[in-house]
């Protein structure tokens, strides 16, 4: 019987008492998604959408199209006709098309070309970041930029773009955009090597020539190639983290996660009207996903950040649900019963009182998810949307209120325990008890450490983490698979709350005094095994052995000259190093932190130890007839110290 208790940042946890759970609003403490407004938004870029920049040239439409990379001499119209000094795009549409050709490209501020076709050395378009076509036109009319060094910002009529793939250059349906295998290769990097991108990386694409695609004639068709089966797992991305990714880097984050089982990305977005760069890197992110296949993005909106008070509100998520709904490179479920649409899943960080000025919750939500014009776009290529939210209050008014407005729930709070107890899967049964539609979607994390003082965020609390919380909420999970649809991996890049299982990479929220130096890949690496699980119902015969360490770097009642202060709830942890061993046969594992030291035997299967943790450093090593077969030793790269400088109780992960 757990006790009840309230949190001290002013929302109510669960509280439970024998099999019966009360009515609660789950804690979320409105996280401050960090979304880097300190980067420079002021400057307007064209951006390249589904509804592109309409030139108003007097002769003809003309459209907007990609930036790319073009040297000199040799131009990828093959300079047909150029006109050294235009002032603006305008000037330069207006020559090509008095000229009867249907291509146009600036570059260098001023040098316009003109094509009827991009030239034959040009059959791989290299699609580069829309920032690289920025300067300023000679008519230094505000705004107005026409390409840039070494860089060719194009412009098509009558569809003359359509075939190279460049995605949405016109009004209509999408370009299927496949990524060649040896491309992807030259444009990423190796994380575990490398945590720099480079923002100036060039995204080479296959150019094809392909129709618009036709909506489904029943419920086996689908234009899209990232459909997955109701056993979905999606790792949450978050989009404010990504700053200077370009597309190489989104590129090298969907390799890596599908080689772990997982299916999607869903980005938490907290930004992206016109000038927003979000809205950029998101573009980079659907490209990415069409491009490396079988993987696909999902919108998480982060109602704690996106305002929904008033119609005007809702203007930025219908954009973008019209703009990238429709794309190859957004995930798919299969149809709900009796449906010949395949599912876009659309989630939130929040939202369960937003009424985008509309009379209620519930119409308010209404107005965005079926908003007529983007049922039709959605429809037109077989597709609709399932809208599972995650919604911190309301629970049990959803069945009622929310009955064929919402699709399913998505319980954010699932990965963690509410106090000092191992997790549990009471809060998912509430949850389940009054899901309002037939998807439940719930989450799993290795853990949570925020460190914010008031002058900044003003976050500073944990939950507890331990005993090997990420593996054992796994294998809940596959435990009830029957009563979950998708799960969410919590997070992938969430550094300032330390709940991240991919490459520390992209821009941190001034969280690196606790991320910096503490990787988590091993629980990245661990998922592969579980997700297996889940999604068939079967664990894997283990072949590839694995040993995984992970410590805090201090004890949890260590005093520090730290201006911020010990978190909240730093006594729900315990002082331990923790051990998982993936094993193939059966032998011996010897565990050491510091002075401290423990040989358990090992079983076949997945063993997991513990150790009380000692200053000093920490090991791990598999053994059989006293022969080392994996030694997880990271030397100087970690040390349990009793005498911190700050609080850190983020993890430390070593894994081989």
């Amino acid at each position: 019987m757990k006790t009840l208790f309230h949190v001290l940042i002013g929302v109510n946890f669960l509280s439970s008492c024998s099999n019966t759970l009360a009515s609660f609003s789950e804690p979320h403490g409105r996280r401050n998604r960090h979304n880097r407004l300190d980067h420079n938004e002021s400057r307007s870029v064209p951006l390249h959408s589904s509804n592109p920049r309409q030139l108003d040239s007097p002769l003809s439409r003309w459209f907007e199209g990609p930036c790319v990379s073009d040297s000199s001499p040799s131009t990828i119209l093959g300079a047909t006709l150029s006109k050294q000094l235009v002032a603006s795009p305008q000037e330069c549409t207006s020559y090509c098309d008095s000229n009867s050709l249907d291509i146009a490209g600036l570059r260098n501020g001023s040098e316009c070309f003109c094509g009827p076709s991009l030239n034959n050395e040009a059959t791989r378009v290299r699609e580069v970041s829309e920032e690289e076509c920025s300067s300023p036109c000679i008519s230094e009319i505000p705004q107005q930029m026409c390409g840039g060094p070494d860089r060719t910002r194009l412009f098509g009529r009558n569809g003359a773009l359509d075939r190279y793939g460049f995605g949405f250059t016109r009004i209509g349906q999408p370009i299927t955009l496949p990524l060649l295998d040896s491309d992807l290769s030259s444009a990423v990097h190796d994380p575990l090597q490398s945590e720099a991108t480079s923002h100036d990386q060039e995204n080479v694409f296959q150019v094809p020539n392909l129709p618009p695609v036709a909506p489904p004639q029943d419920s086996t068709s689908s234009t899209s190639t990232t459909q997955v089966p109701v056993k979905a797992i999606i790792a949450h991305h978050m989009v404010g983290n990504v700053y200077s990714y370009s597309l190489g880097s989104w590129i090298n984050d969907i390799r890596l996660a599908k080689s772990a089982g997982i299916d999607g990305f869903a980005l938490n977005l907290g930004s992206g009207g016109p000038k927003s760069w979000q809205r950029k890197r998101i573009g980079d992110a659907f490209r990415a996903a069409e491009g490396v296949g079988g993987f696909g993005m999902v919108f998480s909106f982060d109602m704690t950040v996106l305002r929904c008070d008033s119609q005007e509100d809702g203007d930025i998520l219908r954009d973008y649900l019209m703009t990238w709904g429709p794309h190859p490179g957004h995930l798919t479920l299969p149809p709900a019963a009796g449906s010949p649409y395949q599912r876009i899943l659309v989630s939130t960080f929040a939202g369960e009182y937003c009424t985008f000025g509309r009379g209620s919750v519930r119409d308010g939500w209404l107005s965005v998810i079926t908003d007529p014009a983007i049922v039709s776009r959605l429809n037109s290529v077989g597709r609709e949307i399932a809208f599972v939210p995650s919604w911190f209050a309301r629970v049990e008014a959803r069945q009622q209120e929310f009955s064929g407005a919402i699709q399913g729930d998505f319980f954010w709070n699932g990965g963690w325990p509410y106090g000092s107890h191992d997790v549990d899967w009471e809060a998912d049964a509430y949850r389940l008890r009054y899901n309002p539609g037939p998807l439940y979607m719930t989450s799993v994390s290795p853990a949570f450490f925020t460190h914010y003082g008031p002058s900044s965020f003003n976050k500073n609390w944990i939950y507890r983490s331990d005993d090997w919380l990420y593996a054992s909420r796994w294998e809940m999970l596959v435990d009830h698979r029957d009563e979950v649809s998708c799960v969410e991996i919590v997070t992938w890049n969430d550094y300032g709350e330390s709940s991240y299982i991919g490459p520390i990479e992209g821009n941190q929220p001034n969280s690196e005094a606790w991320v910096n130096g503490f990787p988590h890949l091993g629980f990245l690496d661990m998922t592969a095994y579980y997700a297996q699980a889940f999604k068939t119902g079967t664990y894997p015969v283990i072949r590839d052995e694995k040993v995984y360490i992970w410590s805090r770097p201090h004890p949890r009642d260590a005093d520090a000259p730290d201006p911020v202060g010990r978190p909240n709830f730093w006594d729900w942890t315990e002082d331990y190093l923790w051990a998982l061993v993936f094993a193939a046969s059966d032998g011996e594992f010897t565990l050491i932190s510091g002075s401290n030291s423990q040989t358990f035997p090992v079983k076949s299967g997945v063993n997991k130890f513990k150790l009380p943790n000692a200053p000093g450093p920490i090991r791990g090593t598999l053994t059989r007839l006293g022969v080392p077969v994996l030694d997880v030793n990271p030397k100087s790269d970690f040390d349990f110290s009793l005498h911190p400088r700050n609080y850190n109780f983020n993890y430390f992960m070593a894994y081989k």
